[in-house]
């Protein structure tokens, strides 16, 4: 019996440890969760991992104390865990062949294989015999063959569980390593041999040296993740170059704004491998974007094509504004609408065959960049291409010197909610200046806060939660910070460029080609962007932030959110809230949370009734009388309790010689301390204010507290209705072996409140030396290495605390009160309950 006995004791022990660290990965969880901490995969794939481990353990040691017990418990987890694996598993793969595929044989093998871009095309030039360059793609196959080749996934997978997106300086730096990784890596023999012939099969007829175009074709990219002018392209690359220019491109996948947009996506690195298309190259006289949908009026019927002279780099990464024509939909289509933009710089290929920024002619630079034949030519294309992806599309086209028109690609178009589902803002009654005005609108919307313009301070780092960007251009760099900004206004750029399309996607307000942003928007100013009416005016506007017509939440329905979501409904929800309820049990299960609380409460329980039954071999586990209105049991393992009248199975305070116990009931019956008038047995009062506060209504051991103690050692595990208190501490005469480890976690209320009850706990555990840890509701702290003295003192000051928080998650509104608490705590105020009084 006593081999049994400690076997059990020592199942429990480790189901304990188990619990709290079960604890800890929860609270880490919802944090990233519920604060919108934007983090990779990789690390919720860990944290999932191990959360599960912890919760799997727990359920083991049940069974060595319990054996034969809630055997089904373990096909419960099993389910979770699967629902939960499922969403984060990544992709099948292969690294085997083909490595290379020609352009016409794309549309045979599908996106994962060839990537969202280059199966677009492929799709069109097979269907739709629209002209486009030569070329052939390097799959997504040689992709992870070079990744397993060179052994990187477990270096690159270190790097991105620990990756902190928020941070522009450490993104860079981890950033730059992932790179490094790739372009000090070498390609293949295998892969290195298929690129070389599919190159001499594509252009070896050409005559000359041929000169291609290296585009990255990621799988998700171009599909309603637009992955817009995040990855690079590499532009004139000879025979000798394609090796170089392929690492190139594929460690683009690595690059700081291409890591940011990917996690803000809620995407994992393995759904993103890297196809790469090698097109011929095509000199341009123009080049530009055709929009099969009007942004501006969703109900009008027309497509706009934008275009500027030369390559389209200086339109795309918004550094241009360009020329405009609006063709519509009719067969055949006509011109309604002609805007020239100004068009001062061109990107060419020089003479070098290299490219470079010149200036336009003058006598040219407001002359329109395409004919309205080639316009309406690609008003059809348009039509077309539309008909076929039955949903309107982003489409890049080039026309080179003998006016030859090629399309470049095709990828959905992020379209706006249109303007009926949002309520009109009221403008009528602004009494704020207006600070500028005119411009166009790149993402509609409203935002306000302080600008940063970063022709004053360049330091992205310095970017702060909800201020307004203001930049020369819409520049992609500007992804990484993206979701700290309420707006973006800018001098130059168009609604086609590729930060305008990631602003749409993210729904951050943008006016673009202003031509006077940054002169006229300090630094630090607070400011309104009211991009719809082409408007910002100076400070704040409430009338209309406060209004519903400015509410846009895209964040908290963005992909990244809706997989956390799915995730924590699996971990976090508790319903399992009672245990004398008939759904406590394994059938009532529905989360990992509430296989935590089973497990838990059931060890309990055994441990107690395993102290009855065996009582005269340790002296049994023994209910405390005391003044305190709640069930509180004790075990004592050596020393905790007074000698005499072991067979009782009832103890009084006074008979108990555990220091650090002794010192927590001090605290626990300060004067000080009310504990309301409701019985033990009134279930309408205890329904009236959720919780009790420890003030249990059944005389039952499985809804007690406990202690296991010792003469200088106490494992305190306290629970006042929905919150959970642990305590583990010595409190002897040897100052170094003296430790206290506390946690309090849960509640009857909301998040909100409860993390407000942590916070109060947080600002007296500060101020009584201990080290802190809060995440969300949840509360670890520790202190080692104090004299007995102020190790008791401690302990007292915690058992009033304790005693003045039990409901405190129900009244707390907010950070000031919370504040304001504190002090008084700290100067002996301990009640504190205005719903017990």
């Amino acid at each position: 019996p006593g081999t049994v006995l400690r076997e059990k004791y020592e199942a429990f022990k480790s189901l304990l440890r188990h619990d709290k660290r079960a604890h800890e990965l929860m609270a880490e969880l919802d944090e990233i969760y519920y604060n919108r901490i934007k983090v990779d995969i990789k690390l919720i794939e860990q944290k999932t991992e191990q959360f599960s481990s912890n919760v799997s353990d727990m359920v083991e040691n049940l069974g060595r104390i319990c054996p034969s017990r809630y055997l089904g418990l373990k096909d419960y987890l099993k389910k979770f865990d699967f629902y939960i694996r499922f969403m984060l598993a990544p992709p099948e793969f292969t690294f085997s062949p083909p490595f290379v595929i020609p352009i016409d044989e794309v549309a045979s093998h599908g996106p994962s294989l060839s990537g969202g871009k280059a199966y677009n095309l492929g799709l069109i030039n097979k269907d739709l015999k629209l002209p486009m360059p030569e070329g052939f793609v390097i799959t997504t196959n040689a992709f992870y063959y070079f990744m397993e080749f060179n052994d990187l996934w477990a270096s690159i997978n270190d790097i991105l569980s620990r990756l902190d997106v928020q941070s522009t300086t450490s993104l860079d730096v981890d950033s730059k390593q992932l790179v490094d990784m790739v372009i000090n890596a070498r390609i293949p023999p295998d892969i290195e041999d298929a690129i070389l012939r599919a190159y001499d099969r594509s252009f070896g007829s050409h005559g000359e040296v041929a000169r291609i175009a290296m585009r990255s074709s990621a799988v998700s990219e171009d599909s309603q993740s637009s992955f817009a002018g995040q990855y690079r392209t590499v532009l004139d690359v000879t025979r000798e170059g394609i090796m170089d220019a392929y690492k190139s491109v594929i460690a683009s996948k690595y690059e700081p704004k291409a890591l940011y947009y990917r996690i803000n996506y809620g995407l994992s690195d393995l759904e993103t491998p890297m196809a790469v298309l090698a097109l011929e190259m095509i000199d341009p006289v123009a080049s530009g974007v055709a929009y099969t949908k009007d942004l501006d009026n969703a109900e009008s019927n027309t497509i706009a094509i934008h275009s500027i002279w030369g390559l389209g780099e200086l339109l795309v990464s918004g550094k241009a504004s360009p020329d405009m024509v609006k063709v519509t939909k009719e067969r055949p289509p006509r011109i309604v609408e002609k805007k020239a933009g100004n068009k001062p710089a061109q990107m060419v290929f020089s003479q070098k065959h290299i490219t470079e920024t010149v200036g336009v002619d003058v006598d040219k630079r407001d002359v329109f960049s395409i004919g309205d034949p080639h316009a309406l030519t690609l008003g059809k294309w348009g039509i077309r291409i539309e008909a076929y992806f039955k949903e309107p599309q982003d489409i890049e086209w080039c026309l080179d010197h003998n006016e030859r028109l090629f399309l470049l690609q095709s990828r959905p178009l992020r379209v706006e909610v249109a303007k009926a589902d949002l309520p009109e803002c009221n403008t009528k009654d602004i009494t704020n200046k207006v600070a500028l005005s005119g411009g166009e609108k790149a993402c509609s919307g409203i935002g306000a806060g302080k600008v940063f313009n970063t022709e004053q301070d360049p330091n992205l780092d310095r970017v702060s939660d909800g201020c307004v960007l203001v930049a020369k251009n819409m520049s992609t760099r500007y992804v990484k910070i993206i979701d700290k900004l309420s707006a973006v206004v800018t001098d130059t750029g168009s609604k086609a460029g590729h930060f305008s399309s990631v602003a749409r996607e993210f729904g951050v307000p943008a006016i673009v080609n202003t031509g006077i942003a940054t002169n006229t928007l300090h630094h630090g100013r607070e400011i309104t962007v009211y991009a719809d009416k082409h408007i910002i005016y100076e400070g704040l506007v409430q009338a209309i932030l406060d209004s519903p017509c400015a509410k846009r939440d895209l964040i908290s329905d963005s992909p990244y959110m809706r997989k956390m979501r799915y995730i924590i409904n699996f971990i976090s929800p508790l319903r399992l809230v009672d245990p004398e309820a008939s759904n406590f049990a394994p059938e009532g299960v529905r989360s990992l949370h509430d296989i935590i609380r089973f497990t838990h409460e059931k060890a309990l329980q055994e441990m107690f009734h395993m102290g009855e039954k065996r009582v005269r071999k340790i002296g049994g586990s023994k209910k405390l009388v005391s003044e305190i209105p709640m069930i509180f049991y004790v075990l004592d393992v050596g020393g905790g309790l007074k000698e005499e009248n072991e067979q009782d199975k009832t103890v009084k305070i006074d008979e108990v010689i555990s220091i650090p116990m002794r010192q927590v009931f001090k605290g626990l019956s300060h004067p000080d301390i009310r504990w309301g008038n409701f019985t033990h047995f009134n279930w309408e009062e205890y329904d009236r204010i959720v919780m009790s506060g420890g003030i249990i209504s059944a005389e039952s051991a499985m809804l007690a507290s406990y202690a296991v103690v010792s003469n200088d050692y106490m494992n305190l595990n306290l629970r006042f209705g929905y919150h959970f208190v642990i305590l583990d501490t010595i409190c002897g005469n040897d100052s170094k072996e003296n430790y206290i480890f506390f946690r309090f976690s849960g509640g009857g209320a909301d998040m909100e409140k409860r993390s407000l009850r942590a916070e109060f706990l947080y600002g007296i555990l500060i101020r009584l030396g201990f080290e802190v840890d809060k995440k969300a509701d949840l509360i670890d702290a520790q202190i080692k290495g104090e004299q007995r003295d102020e190790m008791e003192n401690k302990l007292d000051l915690i058992g009033r605390l304790l005693g003045a928080t039990r409901l405190m998650d129900m009244y707390l509104r907010d950070s000031t009160m919370v504040a304001l608490y504190v002090d008084e705590f700290m100067k002996g105020r301990y009640h504190f309950s205005t719903v017990e009084d």
